[in-house]
């Protein structure tokens, strides 16, 4: 399947649209390793409900994390993570 160049934009940005609207979609945040020290990109669901915490591994050195989110705006997180040996 070909599109020609307006085609596709217009395809995508009704594709974003539609992700953005879904209740199901996944939020980033950039945070850094507390141990390894790379910016790294996590999801949080909002799905999960308006505080959270998990753990989840540095996709880097491997180590785990406690993430803390919290809902401050309708699909706006404050995202914090400490290092699971504090």
């Amino acid at each position: 399947m070909s599109f020609a160049k307006g085609a596709w934009n217009r395809s995508l940005s009704c594709f974003l649209a539609t992700r953005t609207l879904d209740a199901t979609a996944r939020v980033d945040s950039e945070v850094q390793c507390p141990y390894c020290g790379e910016w790294v990109t996590i999801f949080v669901d909002p799905g999960g409900g308006e505080e959270q915490t998990y753990v989840e591994d540095c996709p880097v050195c491997c180590r785990p994390w406690t993430v803390h989110a919290r809902e401050e705006e309708p699909g706006g997180f404050a995202v914090a993570i400490t290092r699971q040996d504090d």
